[in-house]
């Protein structure tokens, strides 16, 4: 009987403080939540897109041949027994001349039934005879074409006899895995140098002699998860293995087609008298390409912003929880401070400290409990998809696939009931071992005492009465005052994170295609053209309204090598002149601002570069080029960069170091003023037509790819900072609602002395106030730490955040934290305003 009557007094607690009970409820709750939503928005991201590449099995890897694929190279893959399937098809590019639209059009086999990179149909279907055709669904967003419709080659196409017929019959939209990104669709030799959309036909409708590409797909690696390290490894060891298979297949692949074309030749005079024995010598041995999943627009793309999410998953929720955890052991403690009497009068009529405590335990273990789970269901299911639907614009994907992890929920219970039960257990220890008759008398009020203010007597002299209260009082409640800074402090820091990692990667835009980069295009061409096709591209660059200048450049593509570090991708700039360097790129030091130059001394490199391999100015570091051979260069100049990684040397310095001279290849072009689109296309086009230039590409549009992306970003930096405003509130709920609990008496006493209603209010909230003035201040300093560590973080090798936060994100986030700050305020004249006095009063003295 008296074990259930206790049992009945430990359940009525819950119910009897219920604001308490709730609000560490809620930090729990939010803590869990924020902590496995975002830890497992990540690895979600990444099971989603990998599933989707399974489902529609995507291939390993694609092998090209300048000369085509023939059946000896099929024969070749037919023999290695790691492949599980393969497919060669055709595929052409062709630039639409009215619509100046270029289109890559893919063969689809009507007599398979699963294809390696099988479609997504989004409307209609694919092609199930020849003639048909199905367009990329992007098209759709054009509105000119709809189901059912002819598709057509114009004259001016020059598709040539590639093609069995020029008019297909519109059947259905698609979308592909190879294609996951909804912005690009990648470069091509034509037309203005880049992709617009696919099209998917019939394979019998193309009339090609040799196959364009194979694809293939491997036993071993489907097993494994796209983008981790045992999948890299197996794809690299199957290529590898391809590679010494195919070693002698490009003089082996020339040999062919002489063959076959020689023997064409012997029944046709006609070649013979148009001297096609003469071409066929002029032949080279066609270069054979291994390419995989990382050179397919979006695939490294989209890991590369999983990662970020995952790095920012690494730290902001732990320090989330590190408030959140605070906040619990202040509350907590106050509980037990409150039972001091009921513990005493329990000890005294004979109850064991086990049974005692079982009130605190359930308490604080339910609370735990029920925040977790409810954390955990709200945040598995919600962050996820918030900031996943964020990348909505960006990809053509499924939606999320929703995971429970098993190790970030037992993680957070774990954390959840060392914030509430342990804390609580040490705090009631002390109580405990304590005598019953001591613990029945309540705590005598803290007394007041002198402070070092008082001494300073030409100021403590002009304090009016409430003001000195108020300086006594703050210093009279110690640890009161000094969580009460600590926790706005966390939230403040927490806020001014999430704004600042906002500026941080807003201004990346701005800063590397404005402030750094002032050109506007670059061509890329044949190094070995004819000085007849040399001429006739400079003539037409010229031409070209609004143009203004150009520098020319080597671009070469090396990586940069350390132990202990993972190799990086560089691009190795070498401009044929100094002179005008400066027009088109600004060299600086992004702190300093000092302005730099190239010199023969050594090499100009960026300032993440730097970071990622600890260099300085004067020290060297070691490249290694396509070659796999080895380079030393020496740093001369570390400058701002925020986007890839570069580094520039002189043609003398070059020449030093690598002992050859470079060979130009690549053109920055710098106009007058900014051009449109629609300028930008007709240049492209003009630019292509020569037959020196390989590609045409212009900044604006890798400048909106990265706007896009940064965009999609900023829903998750809205998150986090939503979040850490929430958390902000239930903290300054609970610190203000056990100041008024501690001081309750002392309320009471100066109401019944004749206080007006706001003037207690000011009396308790004088010292919030400037309290949360300090704890703003405070988490200015430690956001501004917190936002580096974070920045440091989430940065992936290939980007630099700006480390600036804007003065403005400081205000926003004091705004909000003096919004909430007010509305707890709010609350909490109410419960002033509703203080029994006498109640209040009594003594059990």
């Amino acid at each position: 009987m008296k074990n259930k009557a206790l049992q009945k007094n430990n359940i009525r607690e819950i119910f009897r403080s219920k604001a308490r009970f709730i609000s560490i409820l809620g930090i729990i709750l939010l803590g869990v939540c924020f902590y496995a939503g975002i830890k497992g928005t990540g690895p979600d991201m990444i099971k989603t897109v990998d599933t989707y590449y399974s489902n529609k099995n995507l291939m390993d890897t694609k092998i090209t041949s300048t000369l085509g694929i023939g059946q000896k190279d099929i024969d070749i893959l037919e023999k290695y027994k790691n492949i599980s399937d393969f497919e060669a098809s055709y595929s052409k590019d062709i630039s639409l001349s009215k619509e100046n639209k270029v289109v890559r059009f893919f063969s689809y086999d009507l007599k398979k039934s699963k294809h390696i990179n099988e479609y997504e149909i989004v409307k209609g279907r694919l092609p199930k005879k020849s003639g048909e055709i199905a367009l990329d669904n992007r098209v759709d967003s054009y509105k000119k074409y709809q189901i059912g419709n002819d598709f057509k080659f114009s004259k001016e196409d020059e598709i040539g006899s590639d093609f069995k017929t020029n008019t297909y019959k519109i059947v259905g939209f698609v979308n592909s895995p190879m294609y996951i990104e909804n912005i690009s669709r990648g470069n091509t030799n034509i037309g203005k140098g880049y992709i617009d959309y696919f099209a998917v036909i019939a394979k019998e409708d193309f009339k090609m002699k040799f196959y364009t590409e194979i694809y293939i797909k491997y036993k071993d690696t489907n097993k494994e998860q796209s983008y981790s390290k045992a999948y890299d490894e197996k794809l690299a060891s199957n290529e590898d293995k391809l590679k010494l298979l195919f070693k002698d297949r490009p003089k082996n692949r020339l040999a062919e087609i002489k063959n076959q074309a020689l023997t064409a030749i012997k029944y046709s005079k006609k070649a013979v008298e148009e001297g096609e024995k003469n071409k066929l010598q002029a032949l080279k041995e066609p270069t054979y390409y291994f390419l995989n999943r990382k050179d397919n627009p979006g695939y490294v793309e989209f890991n590369e912003n999983a990662k970020r999410i995952s790095s920012i998953a690494t730290v902001f929720p732990v320090f989330f929880f590190m408030i959140a955890a605070l906040v619990c052991l202040t509350t907590m403690t106050r509980m037990v401070d409150e039972k001091r009497g009921e513990i005493g009068t329990l000890k005294g009529l004979g109850y064991t400290n086990w049974e005692i405590s079982q009130k605190y335990i359930i308490y604080a273990t339910s609370a735990s409990l029920i925040g977790s789970l409810l954390g955990l269901l709200i945040g598995f299911n919600v962050f996820p998809a918030v900031i996943f639907d964020a990348y909505g614009t960006l990809y053509n994907l499924p939606p999320i696939i929703i995971q429970y992890y098993w190790s970030y929920s037992i993680q957070s219970v774990v954390v959840s009931i060392i914030c509430t039960l342990i804390s609580a257990l040490v705090v009631l220890k002390v109580d405990l071992l304590s005598l019953p008759a001591n613990l029945m008398r309540p705590k005598a009020p803290k007394a007041g005492q002198r402070i070092f203010l008082e001494k300073i007597t030409f100021i403590w002299g002009k304090l009016n009465f409430n003001q000195k209260v108020t300086a006594r009082n703050l210093f009279r409640y110690k640890q009161r005052m000094l969580m009460t800074v600590l926790g706005i402090a966390g939230c403040m820091a927490l806020i001014v994170t999430g704004f600042g990692l906002r500026d941080s990667i807003g201004d990346v835009v701005d800063l590397q295609f404005n402030k750094l980069w002032h050109y506007k295009g670059i061509v890329t061409y044949n190094k070995d053209a004819t000085e007849k096709e040399d001429k006739s591209y400079q003539n037409k660059l010229a031409s070209i309204p609004n143009y203004k200048d150009k520098i020319t450049l080597s671009k070469e593509s090396m990586k940069v090598i350390k132990e202990g570090v993972n190799a990086q991708e560089i691009t190795v700039d070498v401009p044929k002149t100094r002179e005008n360097l400066d027009k088109f790129i600004l060299f600086n030091n992004r702190k300093t601002g000092e302005k730099h130059k190239l010199t023969d001394n050594g090499a100009i490199i960026n300032e993440k570069l730097a970071k990622l391999f600890k260099l300085k100015e004067g020290d060297s570091f070691i490249v290694l080029n396509n070659d796999n051979k080895k380079f030393t260069l020496k740093v001369h100049k570390i400058v701002e960069n925020y986007a890839m990684n570069f580094v520039y040397v002189t043609p003398v310095y070059y020449e030093k170091v690598f002992n050859k001279k470079p060979q130009y290849n690549s053109d920055l072009i710098l106009f007058k003023k900014d051009i449109t689109k629609n300028e930008e296309n007709k240049i492209s086009k003009e630019l292509m037509e020569c037959n020196k230039v390989i590609n045409v590409s212009f900044l604006s549009k890798t400048s909106s790819a990265m706007k896009d992306s940064i965009n999609s970003l900023n829903i998750v930096m809205w998150v986090l900072i939503i979040s850490a405003g929430t958390l902000a509130f239930i903290v300054l709920y609970n610190l203000n609602n056990i100041n008024i609990s501690e001081r309750i008496r002392e309320l009471s006493t100066i109401k019944v002395l004749g206080f007006y209603d706001n003037e207690v209010t000011m009396y308790v909230y004088r010292e919030n106030n400037i309290l949360t003035t300090f704890g703003i201040l405070l988490g200015c300093i430690v956001g501004k730490l917190f936002h580096g560590f974070v920045l440091q973080t989430a940065e992936v090798d290939m980007l630099m955040f700006s480390p600036n936060i804007h003065i403005i994100s400081y205000v926003y986030s004091a705004l909000i934290t003096i919004l909430f700050s007010l509305i707890v305020m709010a609350v909490m004249h109410l419960k002033l305003y509703k203080v029994n006095m006498i109640e209040a009063l009594k003594s059990n003295e």
